[in-house]
């Protein structure tokens, strides 16, 4: 199975670095708080404005989202209640 989904970057416009320690130098992002390269998939003050930063550092956005078939059986019918508790909704209601 391929993996499409790729991990979070610095240059990403959702990134944001809690400490507000992220410089731009040249090419290259820069943390002022580590003294090193910005790495957001291991930094633990990486956030995502959109809340899609996933544990393991990858982008939410990047990952499509997967659809569930659901078939007629599994349905609950929402109205299906014991005759008893439909009975009183009925009185407090005033129906």
């Amino acid at each position: 199975m391929k993996n499409n989904s790729s991990l979070c970057s610095s240059s990403c416009e959702f990134f944001r670095c809690e400490q507000r320690a992220v410089v731009t130098r040249g090419q290259n992002f820069y943390c002022r708080y580590a003294d090193d390269e910005c790495a957001p998939p291991t930094c633990k003050y990486t956030r995502c404005v959109k809340g899609r930063l996933l544990p393991n550092g990858r982008c939410g956005l990047t990952i499509k989202a997967r659809e569930l078939e659901i078939r007629s059986e599994e349905l609950i019918d929402p109205l299906e209640l014991p005759e008893k508790l439909a009975h009183k909704i009925r009185m407090r209601k005033g129906f």
